[in-house]
């Protein structure tokens, strides 16, 4: 007699949540990961819904959930992962809104140990995006993320160049470094990233532990909302006495992946932040 039940080593890694804060100034006030949930080891299914919270002048939202998941698909031999969260009517500093953030995460490893894991992000998107006011409208490029889902094809694109467009900050390495050096200074939240810009565009490159890329590089604020105060590089705004704002941030390691919708920096006239929109997963293959 077969046994139906399917076993192996393999350890499940998922985790999700809405908003997290923490802000110093103008006033102290934490808000832990709300809708927070982590996959147990051998998968199953959680999820959390959190009820609205506000508190003036930094952070509310109207509802947040979330959930994760991890089974064995034996139509087609994988193991599947998934997290997504959502968050409703979030406001930030009322320099960040939006009727709905959702990110979501879906992880593919197969049983049998034949390919390393992939990942994809589709269904991840905002509604009604303003940031200092202006709506941004663009969609989050999952297209070009789906080309890249596993570890080894983000590190041989990054090797060849052909996946520069991705690369967190690559909108800074089309201005001089002196005017990165000034925007370093202005927006301290971006201390660091004229070394990390200049060693993705090092040549020959190496592969690398970690990858910092985005999906919302091909943001084109100056097109869309016309000149303005703000200063934007694809995913990185910088607003004016205020700080930074990056939207879908995804940190790529070789065996997970984390993918952040926004995340507001405070570095002028407050100090702190929140972030949202939060998804993470992995694959622990045995060995």
């Amino acid at each position: 007699m077969t046994c139906s039940r399917h076993h192996s080593q393999y350890v499940y890694s998922a985790s999700a949540y809405a908003l997290a804060a923490e802000f110093e100034r103008p006033k102290k006030h934490s808000l832990t990961p709300q809708a927070s949930v982590v996959l147990a080891g051998h998968g199953g299914h959680g999820s959390h819904r959190a009820p609205g919270y506000k508190v003036d002048g930094l952070v509310s939202f109207k509802e947040a959930y979330s959930e994760v998941g991890g089974s064995y698909d034996d139509c087609h031999g994988m193991h599947t992962t998934h997290a997504w969260s959502v968050l409703e009517e979030v406001n930030v500093a009322d320099m960040l809104t939006a009727d709905r953030v959702v990110a979501r995460m879906a992880i593919y490893y197969p049983a049998d140990d034949s390919s390393e894991a992939s990942y994809d992000i589709t269904g991840s998107y905002f509604v009604n995006l303003r940031i200092a006011g202006y709506s941004i409208d663009v969609n989050v490029d999952t297209h070009s993320l789906h080309a890249h889902d596993t570890f080894g094809k983000v590190a041989q694109a990054h090797k060849s160049g052909k996946c520069d467009h991705l690369m967190l900050g690559s909108g800074l390495s089309n201005i001089s470094s002196s005017e990165v050096n000034r925007l370093e200074s202005t927006y301290h939240a971006l201390t660091g990233m004229s070394k990390m810009v200049s060693e993705w565009k090092k040549r020959p490159r190496t592969e690398k532990a970690t990858y910092h890329i985005s999906a919302f590089n091909h943001l084109d604020l100056q097109k869309q909302i016309g000149k303005t105060e703000l200063e934007s590089y694809g995913s990185l705004i910088c607003i004016p006495k205020f700080g930074v704002i990056r939207l879908a941030e995804i940190i790529v390691h070789k065996h997970s992946r984390t993918l952040r919708m926004f995340r507001v920096q405070m570095c002028s006239s407050g100090h702190g932040g929140a972030d949202g929109g939060a998804t993470s997963g992995g694959s622990a293959p045995p060995g």
